[in-house]
């Protein structure tokens, strides 16, 4: 293991964190629309690009949905891109998103999480991403603006691997991180090229040198794989991306994470990143700046004796399930801390678990949607039912909604007394 690189110190917010990754991944075209809370990011690229210190082209269209058309155009001709946006920008580029993955193209979109309307809102929560966790994209879900930093980079990394070539989502917390600053390390130039060479499309693909655009997408003709007779091989290229995003990108995605740790001296990780957990008989699950909160929490049951722990969920997709299920093998009880409508990491966990023996009795809470306030209380109050759930005591739910802000101890009290 090589030393490593020295780093700058510097207060970023999650936006600018996210701005200063994509240079240092050396970006060559930005495509932008601007759409609150993401658009910091692609103010803070352009400003760059009018200084001098990244070269690269800005493409500024009407909306998210030519934005991404752009990108894919862009990404498909050998350029490395950047797009930030969220929400409604996501949902007007829906199936652009979509043929992204299915064509296979390795490129990156930040969000900063916002929720969707109706009603009008700009508060956050994990909805605007969490509804496209079947449409074969990487999901990375960012606790901070260091965070933010070196998955940036790291996603690059894995994305263009020829043996993933997948797109992926970089997400963070809309506010809370996007516009928080945070004490941030960056890397030097000289150690992210080490770690993510430039971008270079594979030869199959090369639109640009090798292929004619309508023959490669169009059935029944000559394309740079041979050959394509739609309904032979529609499945096969589907069994491909399915395999390319649940087993290749599992075992690339650890990998980028220790190769990054060699250079920077910094990880995570890898899929998950657990917090307290050698000795633990319940487990918090969070995704995103809710892990912050919970090891707060955390730390305050281990003071009263409670032997609670955290795991932090890094990649939605591809989900975590092997390593999940060891982080979990020895506790009792695990709630799972969802901002979202559909309990997403709730399902998905007690999907994973369905045929493993003795499992451990499994909560979910749907908590902080619209960017409604989580405390470290709410947390606290979660982890109890699953310590009362777990030694048969109580009456929680399996699944439910945490409405209510506790803000203090003496409200924590009278709410686990009633």
């Amino acid at each position: 293991m090589t030393s490593p690189a020295p780093t700058k110190r510097q207060a970023l917010t999650g936006n600018k964190a996210a701005a200063h990754a994509l240079q240092l991944a050396r970006v060559q075209v930005l495509c932008y629309f601007p759409i609150g809370p993401s658009d910091e990011v692609g103010e803070e690229l352009s400003r760059m690009i009018q200084r001098g210190d990244l070269p690269a082209e800005v493409i500024e269209l009407e909306h998210e949905r030519s934005v991404m058309n752009a990108q894919i155009t862009a990404t498909q001709s050998g350029a490395r891109c950047s797009f930030a946006t969220n929400s409604e920008g996501l949902l007007i580029a829906a199936q652009q998103l979509i043929f992204a993955s299915y064509a296979r193209i390795p490129m990156v979109v930040v969000v900063a999480h916002r929720a969707l309307e109706p009603p009008a809102i700009v508060r956050s929560d994990d909805q605007d991403t969490i509804m496209y966790r079947d449409i074969h994209w990487m999901h990375y879900h960012c606790e901070n603006a260091q965070d933010v930093m070196d998955t940036v980079i790291q996603a690059y990394k894995v994305s263009e691997d020829p043996d993933v070539l997948l797109p992926a989502f970089v997400t963070y917390d809309g506010w809370e991180v996007s516009h928080n600053s945070y004490p941030v390390q960056s890397p030097t130039q000289e150690a992210v090229d080490a770690f993510l060479p430039p971008y270079e499309l594979p030869s199959e693909v090369d639109f640009i040198k090798n292929l004619d655009f309508a023959a490669y997408y169009g059935g029944n003709r000559m394309s740079g794989y041979g050959y394509i007779d739609v309904e032979r091989e529609y499945m096969e290229r589907r069994f491909q991306l399915d395999e390319a995003l649940n087993v290749t990108s599992k075992a690339k995605l650890k990998q980028a994470h220790q190769d990054y740790v060699s250079l920077n001296g910094r990880g995570y990780g890898g899929l998950i990143e657990t917090y307290r957990m050698d000795d633990a008989e319940v487990a918090i699950v969070a995704m995103g700046s809710l892990s912050s909160t919970s090891r707060l929490a955390v730390n305050l049951l281990r003071e009263q004796g409670k032997r609670v722990g955290l795991v932090k969920v890094r990649t939605y997709r591809p989900f975590p399930s092997e390593d999940l299920l060891e982080a979990l093998q020895n506790v009792k009880g695990v709630v799972v801390l969802d901002r979202n409508t559909v309990a997403a990491v709730y399902n998905d966990l007690r999907s994973a678990m369905f045929g493993q023996p003795n499992p451990p009795v499994v909560l979910g809470r749907i908590i902080g949607l619209g960017g409604r306030d989580v405390t470290h209380y709410n947390v606290v109050y979660a982890a109890e039912e699953a310590l009362a759930a777990s030694r048969g005591r109580g009456n929680a739910k399996p699944l439910d909604w945490h409405f209510e802000v506790i803000e203090d101890e003496d409200m924590l009290s009278r709410v686990l007394n009633r």
